[in-house]
């Protein structure tokens, strides 16, 4: 590996590892404030955009044609770009939409430049690297690891908040559980890695994060093991599966059981009420929305309509598709609907194909990123490695493209012809 390669591969761990939200507390001095309430944080993410633009522009032909081949990708970030002429605060609209441009971007890079085994090495880095920190601060000041007073409880470690926390650690196990090792060495790292990321995530109390990665791993394993290698009809086990859900109903328990074993509220801790007063919400801007991110903490004047019909303050919608409704209103959620069914369409291509261990990661990634946006926002999030990744997902699982960039990679290699021998 030359050290230019390196350099530039470290550069995508920082970037990796500043989305995730590892270093935000630490470069805002400890202050518990958003990913663009700080000043020393938006210096910081303007410095980092900047470098993934530049990385960008180095594969200007390839990144031209993964937006020619996701227009629906195009189109969401023109349509966030365009929101603050109809937001009612522009200026704070224009910042978070700037921020979704270069957090897509991070993803158009990783996936022009880098294989799925490459990208997921990165991660892996990053992962770690943001777990051994929450263990030393864990350590060090276990009262600052802790979640704040409204967190409802567990840690957070050096993340911003205790979901952020959990749903790091479950993208974390994913990755982690989908590469592979060959030396001892990195088979005894990789146990200890998947224990660690599944401590943080229990400690972190973040139900849905648990659930989630929980989810991913079982219907992976279904597709690649049952479906692929052993060549059970697919629908025979969407029976199976309807027929174990059937029994679950016919014996009587109910989501309000489920959730008390689990030790949550049949409302989900507030959340079934806050989606409600928000579907209301989205019906008076059905179109185009509220403006990108533009809603929440006083953005909006209709913010506190939901706050005191629900009796909370809210920093999101807990729910990735309602979110964007009410950012960027029916529009955008069509335009990521297109996006997710493409990149769906393409996981499960792949995954049939089934010739290599990662070509189960784009179906583990997209139900990963569908079943966690049911709860949480992650989906056209500015500043968010999971929606990064997801952008890195959706384009490097085209088959197309990736033959497209591996032409490129074979012409940039080609060594040039002295010109001495020319003549």
């Amino acid at each position: 590996m030359t050290s230019r390669s390196t350099i530039e591969k470290s550069v995508f761990v920082i970037v990796a590892l500043i989305l995730s939200g590892a270093l935000w507390r630490a470069i805002s001095g400890g202050n518990d404030v958003g990913t663009d309430g700080d000043q020393r944080t938006q210096v910081v993410l303007a410095f980092m955009y900047l470098a993934v633009a530049s990385l960008v522009a180095l594969q200007f032909r390839a990144s031209i044609q993964s937006f020619a081949r996701n227009p629906a990708l195009l189109g969401l970030l023109l349509l966030a770009c365009a929101s603050p002429l109809w937001a009612d605060t522009p200026d704070l609209v224009s910042r978070r939409a700037l921020a979704l441009v270069g957090t897509s971007l991070f993803g158009v890079a990783l996936a022009t430049r880098y294989t799925f085994e490459d990208q997921l090495k990165m991660f892996r880095v990053a992962f770690r690297i943001g777990a051994l920190l929450t263990f030393v601060l864990i350590a060090i000041s276990p009262a600052r690891a802790l979640s704040g007073a409204d967190g409802g409880g567990g840690i957070r470690g050096v993340f911003p908040h205790k979901n952020i926390l959990g749903g790091v650690m479950a993208l974390a196990l994913l990755v982690e559980w989908t590469l592979r090792e060959q030396r001892t060495r990195g088979k005894i790292v990789r146990i200890i890695s998947l224990c660690a990321y599944g401590v943080l995530l229990v400690s972190s109390n973040s139900l849905t994060s648990v659930v989630t990665v929980a989810a991913a791993v079982s219907v992976t394993w279904v597709i690649r093991v049952l479906y692929a290698r052993r060549q059970i009809p697919f629908p025979l086990l969407v029976i199976f599966a309807v027929a174990f859900v059937g029994d679950i109903a016919l014996v009587g328990i109910e989501t309000r059981d489920v959730m008390s074993m689990m030790g949550r509220s049949a409302d989900m801790t507030g959340r079934t009420e806050l989606w409600s007063a928000v579907a209301q919400t989205i019906m008076t801007r059905p179109l185009l929305g509220f403006g990108f991110s533009g809603f929440w903490k006083g953005a909006s004047p209709s913010a506190a309509l939901v706050e005191n019909q629900i009796r909370w303050t809210p920093t999101y919608s807990h729910n990735g598709y309602l979110e964007i409704a009410l950012s960027l209103g029916f529009l955008g959620l069509l335009l990521v609907a297109w996006m997710l069914a493409t990149g769906l369409k393409r996981a499960w291509l792949q995954a049939k194909r089934n010739e290599g261990y990662l070509d189960s990661w784009p179906i583990a990634l997209f139900l990963f990123v569908t079943i966690h946006n049911v709860a949480e926002c992650t989906i056209a999030w500015q500043n968010c490695l999971e929606w990064a990744v997801c952008i890195a997902t959706i384009i490097g699982s085209d088959s197309r493209l990736r033959m497209i960039f591996e032409k490129h990679e074979e012409v940039e290699d080609f060594p040039a012809t002295p010109a001495s021998e020319a003549a």
